[in-house]
């Protein structure tokens, strides 16, 4: 069906199931109302916001603003007086609804962006969730996500989020050992104006078309050596050995980045990639790199987002810093507590 309902010229409404999408104007602006994390709200968004111009983001239907104890829980400086049972309750419903089913992630959002307030946000939240993890051999628990000037996985010790590039595709926590982190979260203080947008694709999606391809499937169940980035003890190997498929807390979960898998085969003491290993990341990034399964869409400066980092695999596009104002993302990973799995 095709009409204009806002009286807009050349505006185009778009119905197709449960999606409406609605182009006014010189599709500046585009609406949508798909099922969203607060059914009563409708979303809206200007096209440059998002990851494609003219594309949802993918962020819109988990968007939800904090409110009541959650809110004064994330933001209070001080905990006193602040009703903790119910701000987890409140995060626990949203989980069970968007992080832990589809599509995996959640955002919250309207938080304040000073560092020191955003700083305190995350941990707040990660607490509620569960165990902040190390993201490091330092033992740091909060990343600061910003262009470093490296470039993804140069040297012995620069990571993804070092740089400012955009592509590979990967999980957090590719460099360390199983279990991983069940969750991640990310704080944005500053973004990008131009560039900066996530691109998802989520482990049931990618198995079902690999399917096709079940001998290449099977080698992805099998271990590959991962380069740990420097952060093994004195005593460890410099890679650690595990699928790229396996399960966790009995889910389907998948954990990659394709550079640190090559450098993890580069080692001396380690054999070099296979001809069917090759083959098989080669497939994998062709299906994750497809537009056919990934979705695309860009955080906003106040939001604090959740992933399933089982679930998901996540890649951005390359970001340009303005002056006076480098983009700026806060990063936790979180064991989840038991009860959280229901």
């Amino acid at each position: 069906m095709v009409r204009n309902p806002t009286g807009a010229t050349g505006a185009l409404v778009l119905s197709c199931g449960s999606t409406r999408c609605v182009f006014t104007g010189e599709a500046r602006w585009l609406y949508t109302a798909w099922k969203t994390a607060d059914p009563a709200r409708e979303v809206s968004m200007s096209t440059t916001d998002t990851a494609v111009p003219g594309t949802p983001d993918c962020f819109d239907p988990v968007r939800v603003p904090v409110s009541g104890p959650l809110e004064d829980f994330l933001t209070r400086p001080g905990t006193g007086g602040t009703d903790t049972a119910a701000a987890r309750d409140r995060l626990a419903d949203l989980v069970a609804r968007h992080l832990l089913g589809e599509p995996g992630a959640l955002v919250l959002t309207g938080l304040p962006t000073e560092p020191g307030a955003a700083r305190r946000a995350v941990l707040r939240v990660t607490g509620l969730l569960g165990s902040a993890l190390p993201q490091n051999r330092e033992g740091e628990l909060v990343r600061e996500v910003r262009d470093r000037g490296t470039a993804i996985g140069e040297g012995s010790r620069a990571r993804y989020s070092d740089s400012r590039l955009g592509g590979s595709p990967h999980t957090d926590g590719a460099e360390a050992p199983l279990p991983a982190p069940d969750v991640f979260t990310l704080f944005c203080v500053r973004q990008s104006e131009r560039g900066g947008a996530l691109r998802l694709v989520h482990v049931r999606d990618l198995v079902r078309e690999l399917s096709g391809h079940p001998d290449l499937l099977a080698v992805l169940r099998e271990p590959f050596h991962f380069d740990r980035r420097g952060d093994q003890g004195p005593d460890e190997p410099p890679t650690t050995a595990k699928p790229v498929l396996f399960e966790q807390r009995g889910r389907p979960a998948v954990t990659y980045l394709r550079s640190y898998v090559e450098k993890g085969h580069a080692h001396p003491h380690v054999p070099p990639l296979s001809r069917e290993q090759v083959a098989a990341l080669d497939l994998l990034d062709r299906v994750v790199e497809s537009d056919r399964i990934a979705r695309s869409g860009k955080l906003r400066e106040g939001e604090l987002a959740l992933f399933d980092n089982l679930s998901l695999l996540h890649g951005r596009t390359e970001f340009e810093d303005e002056s006076g104002h480098p983009r700026l993302l806060l990063r936790t990973w979180v064991r989840l507590d038991d009860a959280l799995y229901g």
